[in-house]
């Protein structure tokens, strides 16, 4: 989520990622400690029995619910789809709810988090409005490690006049004020959001946010964090008093943003804008002032578009931070790059207005398996286009450069996406049962990834995945590796043969949470950590692999069980 985090070691990489995984895994009710406590499950479509149904004129909406909530229960009580919950007290405390950490409904549960609290989720509800009747309403939380409200997978929820933020007291905080993961259509109006929140707003794969006419102050790591979302805006707001280590507005793997109308002053910061493989990003009608910046801009590889902006007694030395990456020169609306004397000599316009684009329609590849069951790619995008379950994918010869993919960073798939690397976007798949991806060798098929921190090909809560017949690894670019070549996550049944997997990635081989793998006639060489690292995993059996010119350890194996390389078991820890 933060382009702005390097990663460390391998070990504590895996046991950071463990124990977020550990957190938020679902729990039965009153089971504090063991992730999400609800209620009540999921609510699930009504699937009628009768086909003449489907012939029937579609009922009107119905009529929005009106509450009145004037406690922490009662609007705790009123989060329901299709509802207007009115705030009509003063303070709402999450953590002196009745039901704080024990008890959910269908709709909201308490995730259990790092410091001995619970943080509120609200699940799957669409056309949910929450308003204050007065100025002065605040919604808080005390644990510093939670985000004050966590929306996933809603639609069509607006949040409307009133402030939140984290209670005043000790620690530092590592939760955001609000966040938004799987969610589309959400709107943020007339809102103050304040700190110790790591940010105002922390948004994941998410589709047409927009926060208007709000306050984002005080937050400890920047204004806004953005990954893999689209359409995001930012209208009429005052962001100050941030003293954070990243950019104010830190996006990665996006498309189609603008921050517009907006002061932005009194800060501290590494940057204004921090924007890593974000397509068409728009700053138009803000001033910029009072601000302390390392550089102004760090955008990378495409540039952002700045029109009828002010930037004025800023303590910033250079326009584009000096880092390990260079940034693109930011440009003019006809994508000329401005001169640092055209952008110091920028006038304020006002009133500017800006819609995201429509979405354009994906390519439409459709590959179809051919006579010998297969589906035959040639490139990238039919690769991408392909994976989903039951699919026998065949590797046609030649580089398979997943950077060159047409909506590389920001356009996703049913059964894949990009993730936020420090560096660059790193490919997932996930949800996928019954896929093979196969090719004629090594050395005719090769699948590559640019980024250095990022797994070539990652699976997650996947099923019988088998891979064979092919090369994979890192393009051979300046800089040492934080990421490895394969990895599975929470993944059962997953099969490697015949595959050749080298460095810089720092594993050729990670699992977590993961299970019945099979990995044999397979290269590993030139990974700078090891050949195999698992955590948390069973039943994985290694055999006849050519393991060579590994610095360190070939296995690491934490909290396993059942983990054999030609017939013999492997102990815990690390061993040659």
């Amino acid at each position: 989520m933060n382009i702005g985090m390097k990663r460390g070691g391998l070990v504590a990489l895996l046991l950071a990622v463990m124990l977020l995984v550990s957190m938020f895994a679902a729990a039965p009710a009153q089971a504090k400690g063991e992730g999400i406590v609800s209620g009540a499950a999921p609510k699930t479509a009504d699937v009628s029995q009768n086909d003449a149904a489907a012939d029937e004129p579609e009922a009107a909406p119905a009529e929005k619910q009106q509450v009145e909530a004037a406690t922490v229960d009662e609007l705790l009580k009123a989060i329901a789809p299709n509802t207007v919950i009115t705030l009509t007290g003063r303070s709402y405390d999450l953590t002196r709810a009745q039901g704080y950490g024990v008890y959910g409904s269908q709709w909201y549960g308490w995730n259990d988090i790092y410091d001995d609290g619970w943080e509120l989720e609200i699940d799957n509800v669409e056309g949910l409005t929450i308003r204050a009747s007065r100025p002065g309403t605040e919604i808080i939380t005390v644990p510093r490690y939670a985000c004050v409200m966590k929306f996933v997978n809603c639609a069509d929820v607006a949040l409307e006049g009133f402030t939140a933020g984290h209670s005043d007291g000790p620690g530092y905080c590592t939760g955001a004020v609000l966040h938004m993961q799987d969610c589309r259509n959400m709107s943020v109006s007339r809102c103050d959001l304040y700190g110790c929140g790591t940010y105002g707003l922390e948004l994941e794969h998410c589709q047409g946010v927009h926060t208007t006419d709000s306050t984002i102050r005080d937050c400890s790591y920047g204004a806004i964090s953005a990954s893999n979302c689209r359409d995001v805006l930012l209208d009429g707001c005052s962001i100050y008093g941030i003293e954070g280590f990243d950019g104010i507005f830190t996006l990665s793997a996006c498309r189609d943003c603008a921050l517009i109308n907006s002061v932005v002053r009194s800060n501290s910061a590494s940057s204004l804008l921090a924007l890593n493989s974000v397509k068409n990003f728009y700053m138009a009608g803000c001033e910029v002032s009072k601000n302390t910046f390392e550089g102004m801009f760090c955008c990378t590889p495409y540039p952002a578009v700045i029109e009828g902006c002010v930037f004025a007694d800023n303590n910033c030395s250079n326009w584009y931070q000096e880092n390990w990456k260079t940034s693109e020169r930011v440009v003019m609306p006809d994508g000329t790059a401005y001169s640092d004397e055209e952008l110091a000599a920028l006038t304020l316009i006002g009133n500017v207005s800006w819609t995201a684009p429509e979405a354009a329609e994906p390519v439409q590849i459709a590959p179809e398996a051919s006579e010998d069951g297969r589906i035959h790619v040639r490139n990238v995008d039919e690769l991408l286009a392909a994976i989903a379950p039951d699919a026998n994918i065949y590797l046609e010869d030649g580089v398979y450069d997943l950077s060159e993919a047409m909506g590389y960073g920001y356009d996703g798939g049913e059964y894949w996406y990009w993730m936020d690397c420090y560096d660059g976007p790193g490919l997932v798949i996930r949800n996928v049962e019954n896929l093979s991806i196969a090719a004629a060798g090594p050395h005719r098929a090769r699948i590559v990834a640019v980024p250095r921190y990022c797994e070539v090909l990652s699976f997650e809560g996947c099923r019988n995945v088998s891979l064979s017949g092919f090369t994979a690894g890192h393009t051979q670019e300046p800089g040492a590796c934080a990421g490895g070549v394969l990895s599975f996550m929470e993944s059962r049944g997953f099969r490697i043969e015949d595959c050749s997997l080298y460095g810089c990635g720092i594993v050729g081989v990670t699992c977590m949470s993961s299970g019945d793998g099979e990995i044999q006639h397979t290269e590993i060489h030139d990974c700078s950590d090891g050949a195999f690292c698992f955590f948390d995993s069973l039943d994985i059996r290694i055999s006849e692999c050519n393991v060579h010119d590994i610095p360190n350890y070939t296995y690491q194996l934490f909290n396993c069980g059942s983990i054999t390389a030609d017939g013999r078991e492997l102990p815990e820890g690390t061993s040659w």
